[in-house]
């Protein structure tokens, strides 16, 4: 059975947009740290990676389930990139302001730098995958 490389990347491919997509959430976060009112948001990973990679015609994948009647039930995630915001979650600060400005610089430093890991990561795993496959047309 063949194989494309569209199919063969799709999930990279959403990963690298998701992690990048969520690179940009926590980014305008740090950008208004001091703006009053402003409400600190992140992206729910694993609901628009769901999304995304369900929007790509996957015949030969494995659906994502359920496994064990511990694990979260299966919300609606949203379908489209369109439907982004159905993905970023809001959160209560631990410390609140008094301009109730959500934000907490230390916090979301701490969250830019672990998605920046996790980003570099994805990129690395590209780099490998793509590594296999040409050592597998050259023979190798």
């Amino acid at each position: 059975m063949a194989i494309s490389l569209d199919s063969y990347f799709a999930f990279n491919n959403a990963a690298m947009t998701v992690k990048s997509q969520r690179l940009e959430v926590i980014s305008a976060n740090i950008a208004n740290a001091s703006t009053p009112n402003y409400k600190a948001k992140d992206l729910d990973f694993s609901g628009l990676l769901r999304s995304s990679f369900e929007s790509i015609d996957q015949k030969d994948a494995a659906p994502f389930r359920i496994t064990d009647s511990m694990h979260i039930d299966n919300y609606d995630k949203p379908k489209s990139w369109d439907d982004i915001k159905a993905g970023i979650t809001y959160y209560v600060p631990l410390s609140p302001s008094l301009d109730n400005n959500t934000v907490e610089i230390g916090v979301e430093q701490a969250r830019y730098g672990r998605a920046v890991v996790d980003y570099q990561a994805s990129v690395q795993f590209l780099e490998n995958k793509i590594s296999g496959l040409r050592k597998a047309l050259r023979g190798e």
